[in-house]
């Protein structure tokens, strides 16, 4: 039998413990549960409490904090 060469699907999946992302990871930030912001972690402090994302696409660099109740995404093998 012949393997799959099709794409497998992939999802997403929280990312609870921020303190385990690094600068350079790809994830996707949902503000407020409703407005994405995707790209790279470009910086985040030590407790993971704050993060530093640049955006996708020439969006530029924002901030978020895990207290506003930000959610970070990552995409699932």
């Amino acid at each position: 039998m012949a393997r799959s060469t099709a794409p497998q699907p992939t999802g997403t999946k929280v990312v609870a413990d921020w303190t385990a992302l690094m600068p350079g990871d790809f994830v996707t930030v949902l503000e407020s549960y409703t407005v994405p912001y995707s790209g790279w972690i470009d910086d985040l402090t030590e407790d993971g409490s704050i993060i530093w994302l640049v955006r996708a696409f020439g969006g530029g660099r924002r901030m978020f904090f895990r207290e506003n109740g930000d959610i970070i995404t990552v995409e699932a093998p």
